[in-house]
């Protein structure tokens, strides 16, 4: 039994940032500026997240942080957004726009490393909002896979998507699974991403329940254990965000005043 895509399914971009410490700012600020031009496209920013003492490392801590010079992490992201879009032409038309483009001239002086990868979503994208995750949805798990091998890691996203379903009867909690999959497309590939896996919960023991249950642990974690170097990580849907930007210094035709009255920054 597999987990079918939803009639409304969306197309997810998963974009991972590690910011240049002396250029912390400025780098919030492209972000942000990304966000705009994202909604500006018709897409929809479910979660971002930039600050990782926020995060909790369920697995994969040597990814993440480097042990030593020897072994350098391969996901030392600072800041993680999810966004979503209607289809991949969507997805196209927002990534070969002027605003991007002129976005992208700065990349380098304000990011150490950027990825930003296409994911078949099987569910509908949404907006995340501070209201959203008080009533709903509170803790996302992403999961964010650099291959071995390809054929484990295929049955390891096909028994995902089907655990993803029987949930309810095995943990007694809901798994809202957003995706379960290989990457779809590349658009920036300075982070290795090759599987990715990402669901929502209402509360830490309801994830924890899916997380520490036999099936996960039994026959998940062996699959990517030998075959994949993972990063699992816990994320708020929602965090405060204090800095404030002047939408008027944006490059690019975009009408950044519409925009802004989705965002609370």
């Amino acid at each position: 039994m597999a987990w079918e895509p939803a009639g409304d399914a969306e197309h997810f971009l998963l974009g991972l940032f590690k910011k240049r410490p002396d250029r912390h700012r400025d780098a919030l600020r492209f972000i942000y500026e990304m966000e705009v031009i994202i909604r500006g496209a018709g897409g929809k920013v479910c979660v971002r997240t930039d600050k990782p003492d926020l995060w909790d490392i369920m697995d994969g801590r040597d990814h993440f942080a480097e042990p030593n010079h020897l072994n350098p992490a391969i996901f030392d992201c600072d800041t993680i957004l999810l966004a979503g879009f209607k289809d991949l032409e969507e997805v196209h038309s927002w990534w070969a726009s002027d605003e991007v483009f002129e976005l992208m001239k700065n990349r380098d002086v304000v990011m150490e490393k950027m990825s930003l990868h296409t994911i078949d979503g099987l569910v509908s994208s949404f907006e995340g909002t501070k209201k959203r995750a008080t009533l709903g949805d509170k803790l996302l798990l992403l999961e964010i896979v650099q291959m071995d091998s390809f054929k484990p890691m295929q049955r390891y996203v096909d028994s995902y998507k089907s655990k993803a379903i029987k949930a309810p009867k095995d943990i007694g909690a809901m798994c809202n699974l957003l995706f379960a999959e290989g990457i779809s497309g590349v658009l920036i590939n300075e982070f290795p991403v090759q599987v990715a896996c990402a669901s929502c919960w209402r509360t830490r023991s309801d994830l924890l329940s899916w997380y520490e249950a036999p099936g996960y642990q039994k026959e998940l974690l062996p699959l990517r254990y030998s075959s994949a170097r993972c990063l699992t990580v816990v994320l708020p849907m929602w965090e405060e965000k204090k800095e404030t930007f002047d939408a008027t210094r944006r490059r690019g035709s975009v009408a950044a005043g519409l925009k802004l009255r989705s965002l609370n920054i």
